[in-house]
């Protein structure tokens, strides 16, 4: 997917299903590799951060599976502590759980870049600190990081702050240490439940996700099982941030509102008719909606991956009052897709981890997908603007929406993705 040519200025109507998570798919893939066993997951989407994932197990000896009903097989019997190429973990973010699959099932691990969106630097040495206090040592040669240990023994880890990546990877390489392992300040999103699900399903005794304090009593072999992806909280809010930029009433399905509550909460904030279920959301846009003023935070605060989306939102002359305003502190450095709504006709108004949005007349303009949720504010900007949008790197849109052009124009939309 290179570029997506979006004819907007019509309301959505419809029904659109969400898919598995991406960021519940990475980690679970990567911990299949403590199982030394062949795992089966479902609803396991196919966008290209995942595919990607399967492409790094594939290399490291690992062997693949699809199967006629979506499901896919891991066979993780045979692999070795081996490096994947750069062209391949370099692209990901996700690829960094590496680190603590290997480590924790070979005592070794190698990774040659951590890749993923470019919006600013994204230190892993809290993942590294605990990694130390693991047992194991690093060294640093020509951009390949490596992690030794002859063994790994439980310890307590205080986290400087809820980072979902260093929670996960010391999840998983605490299933391989002796005795017990005590994570504090530890990430309570739903896709860290995820793979605490995962790893209780393969054997692991892992307890106290969402308390902010992950007990791992490790030491016990895992073995192979079968898991269902949980739905994907950011593509749904997605879809719900573009109806409500568009106009029109659609149904979201196969979700699960409770991981959503900030993003609902904001929406109802705002002016959105919403009725929701044990597993759908249907969002009636009004007329015209108040702006909101959004503080990103660990979970259950308002999710950082869905800021620019409905930063894009508090663009829309015509639908939008008032002044939105964002401060990010996840990543703050997340605001290069506000130089593409403004080719668009946005007005913002950037400061150091924060920026302001002020309504005015969007027209269609050739803009740039700089990653891959600042690409999806551009196409809810679209969807909301009269005339065609041409949104060039749309690949970083690819790595984590599915069937992008079949669900928008499902709903009325007027998509087409090159």
């Amino acid at each position: 997917m290179e570029k997506i040519m979006v004819r907007g200025g019509k309301p959505l109507f419809g029904e659109v299903t969400v898919g598995g998570s991406k960021n519940a798919a990475l980690p679970v893939l990567f911990a299949g590799i403590l199982t030394r066993d062949t795992c089966v997951f479902a609803n396991l989407p196919r966008v290209s951060d995942v595919l990607c994932t399967l492409k790094i197990l594939r290399c490291l000896g690992a062997r693949v599976f699809f199967y006629s009903n979506g499901d896919v097989a891991v066979d993780y019997r045979d692999m070795h502590a081996g490096t994947p190429p750069l062209e391949l973990t370099g692209g990901i973010r996700g690829s960094v759980y590496l680190l603590g699959a290997l480590l924790g099932r070979f005592g070794r691990a190698s990774l040659a870049g951590a890749g993923g969106c470019n919006f600013g630097a994204r230190p892993i040495d809290q993942h590294l600190r605990g990694f130390s206090l693991l047992g194991a040592e690093q060294t640093m040669e020509q951009g390949t990081l490596t992690l030794t240990a002859k063994s790994l023994t439980g310890c307590t880890i205080e986290l400087a702050m809820p980072s979902v990546g260093a929670t996960a990877n010391l999840m998983m390489a605490a299933t391989a240490a002796a005795g017990e392992t005590v994570i504090g300040n530890a990430a309570a999103e739903p896709h860290v439940a995820a793979l605490s699900d995962f790893l209780t399903a393969a054997g692991a005794d892992v307890r106290g996700i969402g308390t902010g304090t992950v007990r791992v009593f490790g030491g016990t072999p895992l073995h192979g099982c079968r898991y269902t992806v949980i739905p994907d909280m950011i593509e749904a809010g997605t879809y719900l941030a573009a109806v409500m930029a568009a106009g029109g009433a659609v149904t979201v399905r196969d979700v699960l509102p409770l991981h959503l509550g900030a993003v609902l909460e904001t929406l109802a904030d705002m002016g959105a008719e919403l009725k929701v279920t044990a597993t759908t959301v249907r969002l009636t846009a009004p007329a015209a909606y108040d702006c909101a003023h959004l503080v990103t935070g660990p979970y259950p605060a308002f999710p950082t991956d869905l800021h620019p989306q409905f930063a894009a939102l508090f663009c829309v002359g015509g639908r939008a009052r008032g002044a939105g305003h964002v401060r990010e502190t996840v990543w703050k450095e997340r605001f290069r897709y506000t130089e593409e709504l403004e080719k668009m006709g946005a007005c913002v108004l950037r400061d150091a981890g924060a920026a302001t949005f002020l309504p005015a007349p969007l027209h269609p303009a050739t803009v740039e997908a700089t990653d891959l949720r600042g690409g999806a504010a551009l196409l809810i900007a679209a969807l909301a603007t009269a005339g065609e949008t041409v949104i060039t790197g749309a690949s970083a849109v690819g790595r984590g929406y599915e069937k992008l052009q079949k669900k928008c124009r499902a709903l009325g939309a007027d998509v087409r993705v090159e």
